[in-house]
């Protein structure tokens, strides 16, 4: 399992390479990331940053 430093470096990278997304911690230990299409907004939520990051990889390699 990855230290959290490195899950922030990774949530780093991830914004950089998809700018159109963003990524918020919440109360408690959850985290969502959101992106707005114009048309639609696309809300992901996990409990953990390394679950959101996973999801959200697998959402961009599915576009």
């Amino acid at each position: 399992m990855a230290a959290p430093y490195e899950q922030e470096l990774r949530q780093q990278q991830f914004i950089q390479d998809h700018p159109a997304w963003s990524i918020h911690a919440e109360d408690g230990p959850s985290f969502t990331a959101e992106k707005d299409d114009g048309t639609w907004r696309h809300i992901v939520a996990h409990p953990t940053l390394k679950g959101l990051l996973d999801r959200l990889d697998e959402i961009v390699a599915g576009q």
